[in-house]
């Protein structure tokens, strides 16, 4: 019986460990599962509301690069597992609607969410993510502490 077929590691904080990702690792070993990597961040909306200036251009550019070059390492790091991963980034308004409709559309059998230790404020806003993320994903769910 193949418990976790599609296992999917959820980096959604602007710091986080690599902790659920090592676990997402050794999870996908373990049963022979799919794994996937998947880093959503807010997009920086433009400082003029109807039009993007180049400098908006330049920092969207720089978010992209910036996510891009983090799942590069963790598809280095598989690899060197002997894992094949899959990896997929989001710029989004959304976060935990982002990967609601990620875990639906790709039929996600555990989902792990980093939880690293953050500021109150920053706590307060990850936890409704992670309590809408608990509400409206149809698979298990494992959240990692620092």
């Amino acid at each position: 019986m193949d418990l976790f077929k599609n296992i999917t590691v959820a980096i959604i904080t602007p710091t986080h460990s690599k902790k659920s990702f090592d676990l997402g690792l050794e999870l996908a070993k373990k049963h022979g599962s799919n794994l996937s990597v998947i880093e959503c961040v807010y997009k920086i909306q433009p400082k003029f509301y109807f039009f993007e200036t180049e400098s908006d251009k330049k920092t969207a550019q720089d978010q992209v690069a910036k996510l891009k070059e983090e799942l590069k390492k963790w598809k280095e790091l598989a690899k060197n597992e002997g894992i094949k991963i899959e990896t997929k980034f989001a710029l989004t308004d959304s976060i935990a609607h982002w990967v609601v409709d990620y875990v639906k559309e790709h039929d996600v059998d555990l989902l792990i969410v980093d939880y690293p230790k953050l500021s109150m404020v920053e706590a307060n806003h990850f936890d409704d993510i992670i309590n809408t993320i608990h509400h409206k994903s149809h698979c298990h769910i494992l959240t990692t502490k620092n």
